[in-house]
């Protein structure tokens, strides 16, 4: 996979690893994404009050809160049959590794085991924004990454202790950081690297900001909507 980097600290190829961001509602959706030459496709995970693992960005479908429904409720509620973590996995298995984004803690082990075991550890990056889930898969999951994800507020004063991540990047064991592409301007990705953490940036759709973060060598992965496009750019470096 052309540019993968491996692992906290080390060194990078020439050009960022593309990670596919919200590929598709279907596990072919997924599958095309990851057969368009992307490194990484971006999986949101979230649990059914069943326990079902899905694929699913939002925390409701129409009302209905996921953690309260049935998988079998879900479906009815979004109108389509929601894709099962595992589906997505087997689409792109053999084609890209997953970053699997942990929408919800709490479903960490179980989600991480059904990666691991699909595509094996090294086939396999988590981004969560919290610690503690960051956490877990470092101490639980030997070979697979994990990046603390900042920068969800990064324009409200909560969002302010995204600028100083450090303290909390080294408590939680985290390989990498996952940074939104306006905290990373703002020196954050900078001080982050100075320190040895490589930098997942997202979610990065312009041309120029494509070329810029992918010819980066402080970023790991480069994360957008436009693949196929990062892809093409990503060759004509």
């Amino acid at each position: 996979m052309e540019g993968r980097p491996e692992g906290h600290g080390a060194g990078r190829a020439a050009v960022a690893a593309i990670s596919a961001h919200r590929a598709g509602e279907t596990p072919e959706a997924y599958e095309s994404a990851a057969a368009a030459g992307t490194d990484y496709v971006e999986i949101d995970v979230r649990r059914t009050g069943d326990g079902e693992l899905v694929a699913h960005h939002d925390d409701r479908a129409r009302g209905l809160r996921l953690a309260q429904a049935t998988y079998r409720d879900l479906c009815a509620a979004a109108g389509r049959a929601v894709p099962r973590l595992r589906d997505v996995l087997t689409a792109i298995a053999g084609r890209a590794a997953a970053q699997l984004d942990l929408k919800e803690a709490g479903c960490e082990r179980a989600a991480v085991a059904m990666a691991a075991d699909v595509l094996g550890p090294s086939g396999v990056v988590v981004t969560s924004r919290w610690p503690g889930s960051v956490a877990i898969v470092k101490r639980e999951f030997a070979g697979v990454r994990a990046a603390l994800s900042l920068g969800r507020e990064w324009y409200q004063p909560a969002g302010v202790r995204d600028v100083f991540p450090l303290r909390r990047l080294r408590a939680c064991g985290a390989d990498w950081v996952a940074i939104n592409h306006r905290l990373a301007r703002l020196g954050v990705l900078d001080r982050c690297a100075r320190h040895g953490f490589s930098a997942m940036v997202w979610t990065v759709n312009a041309d120029p900001l494509m070329r810029r973060f992918l010819a980066d060598p402080r970023v790991a992965v480069l994360i957008t909507d436009r693949p196929t496009r990062a892809v093409q750019l990503r060759h004509a470096l």
